[in-house]
């Protein structure tokens, strides 16, 4: 059984970068990853949960890809820029077709100055959620910036009981939303039933950098190891000034590197906590799922009681403390763009949130190949159709983006092709609608934090900061697959021009599309000019 606990006594790295291949075999496996529901999941070359990879910052990741499903698959590096190869991004339909059943491709993806934890999963039809992910782990060359002795992968996962299709096919069919029964995920901790994960082991006096990765679909995740503090070094693949907590909270594609230091003694052992919680949860009248784990320091030993203070009383991340390792200063703002959620009521009472003006939907030609082939008119958002939210983003501008979240429920955004800056939130909304406390304004300090995955909580906005530096078609999107699937997300053209000079599609892709019946030139609909004949209608929320 493939465990994703990872030791380095010692790292050596060659000095010139290599290039690592790999044979990824995507295909259903079965199990019962949760220790009690056998189901059909989605993994590679025959395991599930599958090996983690591991490259060094510079390196070329090479991934030769089969499709064996019945359906089209493709897979994104969360948190890679992939600048200069915005093809090699993932997503369907935004930056390439799927990858047919039965054939083949290979994904180039250059890791350049980047460092740090990331993840892999699938882009296309939401295949990350029945278990087509797994880490990244990209190695500086540089010093640290605590050194440390060993290190250790912990993922944080929440398993369905049925495939991502066949519930979301149920939803979809409800006459009256409001009728759904509770089907909620169970926790996996290092891919595993999260009470049954293996133990983890520390050698008194040793420092440990935990790389934790939340794999997360919808759940929010807690992790503290109670008499032992946390020292925060990296977040997202982005270093930072060291941050001591008492444990950490991941929202859905976030990332942590954090130090923690073995007692000088084996005497005792200790148990480490995970919670598993999410809104949804909590309006079904479900209390959090809790799992524990052990921290072995000597086999036998006894296990030391520590007492459990409540939550509000002990230190934990937040996207405004954190600052950046190497001391950027905000940046000035050339542009803002505001995006507000908005919630309405669609179809069979099922509510619907929006990110941009309309409810993104996948239009007819990828989103990517439009910008490159629409010569002068790829300036012009209206070309990709309105289902894409698009906003064009000119070469080198910094845009400041606010995130106004009115709503009750939580949502964590991934920026594809960026980090970005964050720089302020606060209050937004009524929360006294639903008997919340509002949320406290916060200030980042002099050093904004970075990083590709952010949380806006309920009643709250963000802001935050890039610069357009890499020329593209970059999704932003919420990272709870069902908000995905439902359209909560917008793209980014950033540079449109100066992309059309610098990328062409790999003819290998193009042909891909063609063999499955996918026009790869013209506007969103496959026409020229402004003619959006044969998209479906956007769906816009009632005024």
């Amino acid at each position: 059984m493939f465990c994703h606990f990872i030791a380095f006594a010692a790292i050596v790295f060659n000095s010139l970068a290599a290039r690592v291949e790999l044979d990824w075999d995507v295909g259903y496996v079965f199990g019962a990853r949760d220790g009690y529901t056998f189901k059909r999941g989605i993994g590679v070359n025959g395991d599930s949960p599958f090996p983690p990879v591991h490259v060094t910052q510079g390196d070329t990741l090479v991934i030769n890809v089969r499709n064996s499903l019945d359906v089209p698959t493709s897979i994104h590096v969360h948190g890679l820029f992939n600048n200069g190869t915005n093809y090699y991004d993932g997503p369907d339909m935004v930056t390439q077709c799927g990858i047919p059943p039965g054939e083949s491709f290979t994904y180039v993806l250059e890791t350049g100055d980047q460092s740090g934890t990331f993840w892999i999963h699938g882009h296309t039809r939401h295949q990350e959620v029945d278990g087509l992910h797994t880490p990244l782990i990209i190695h500086s060359r540089k010093q640290p910036v605590i050194d440390y002795d060993e290190e250790l992968i912990m993922t944080f996962e929440d398993w369905f009981t049925t495939e991502f299709a066949v519930r979301q096919a149920y939803i979809d069919s409800l006459e009256d939303i409001r009728t759904l029964t509770s089907n909620f995920p169970k926790a996996l901790i290092n891919g595993y039933d999260g009470n049954k994960t293996a133990p983890i082991t520390f050698v008194p006096g040793k420092k440990y950098r935990l790389r934790v990765i939340s794999m997360s679909v919808n759940n929010w995740f807690k992790f503290r190891i109670p008499g032992h503090k946390m020292t925060i070094i990296e977040a997202d693949g982005v270093e930072s000034m060291p941050l001591e907590v008492d444990g950490l909270i991941l929202g859905p594609g976030q990332r942590y590197s954090a130090i923690v230091t073995a007692h000088d003694s084996a005497q005792f052992n200790y148990i480490y906590n995970v919670t598993s919680y999410s809104q949804t949860l909590f309006s079904q009248g479900l209390i959090p799922l809790m799992y524990t784990g052990l921290i072995n320091y000597r086999d036998g030993a006894p296990v030391k009681t520590i007492p459990a203070p409540s939550d509000e009383h002990l230190v934990w991340p937040e996207e405004t403390a954190m600052q950046v390792a190497d001391k950027q200063v905000p940046l000035p703002v050339d542009r803002r763009i505001e995006l507000t959620m908005k919630k309405f009521t669609h179809t069979h009472h099922q509510h619907q949130t929006t990110l941009g003006n309309t409810l993104y939907k996948p239009v007819l030609v990828p989103t990517l190949y439009t910008a490159l082939l629409m010569g002068d008119l790829a300036a012009n958002s209206s070309v990709y159709g309105p289902q894409t939210n698009a906003y064009i983003l000119k070469h080198l501008e910094v845009v400041e983006i606010v995130i106004n979240n009115p709503e009750l429920e939580d949502h964590t955004f991934h920026f594809h092709g960026h980090n970005v800056q964050v720089i302020e939130t606060g209050p937004y909304g009524n929360s006294s609608t639903e008997n919340r406390e509002p949320v406290a304004h916060k200030v980042s300090g002099p050093w904004p934090m970075w990083r590709d995955t952010i949380q806006v909580h309920g009643f709250e906005f963000i802001r935050v900061r890039f610069r357009a530096d890499n020329p593209g078609v970059w999704f932003l999107h919420c990272h709870l697959a069902w908000h995905e699937y439902n359209g909560v997300a917008v793209v980014f053209v950033e540079a449109p021009g100066v992309l059309q000079q610098r990328q062409s599609v790999p003819k290998e892709m193009v042909e891909m599309c063609k063999r499955q019946g996918i026009p790869t030139q013209g506007n969103g609909a496959g026409n020229q000019g402004f003619d959006l004949s044969g998209l479906p209608p956007a769906v816009y929320p009632s005024s």
